[in-house]
């Protein structure tokens, strides 16, 4: 008898652990292709990343926050605040900001957009 309830209950712990193990599904993420433009301008590749995640809520407006990313004013306001880091850009207050995970701007702009920021860094940060 005691052999008989140690086989159904090994029989019941395999059934189990497939019902188990078999319900659970992975699915795979690919992950965002990130495309950098070979020729980074300010005014036609920068300034729509601001006016997309940063203008658009109106935090980052004239007035309305330490940091000013309006078309008219990013640019000066960039380099008047030290955001930008020509010797180490990736050290840049602006692309810092963007990468953190657990900060305000966390998920506030895409990795595309946060490489071509870092790469306009690279090659300069002018205002082209």
């Amino acid at each position: 008898m005691e052999r008989k309830r140690t086989s159904a209950k090994f029989i019941f712990s395999i059934i189990l652990g497939i019902s188990l193990f078999g319900a659970c599904e992975y699915e795979f993420i690919q992950p965002e292709q990130v495309v950098i433009p070979e020729t980074i301008s300010f005014s036609e590749d920068i300034i729509p990343i601001f006016n997309n995640s940063c203008n658009f809520s109106g935090c980052h407006v004239a007035g309305f926050s330490f940091l000013d990313l309006s078309p008219g004013n990013a640019y000066e306001d960039l380099f008047r605040k030290d955001m930008i880091d020509l010797d180490n850009p990736a050290l840049s207050r602006l692309y810092t900001k963007l990468i953190e995970s657990n900060g305000t701007h966390d998920s506030r702009s895409t990795p595309t957009e946060q490489a071509t920021i870092l790469e306009w860094i690279n090659k300069g940060a002018k205002n082209n």
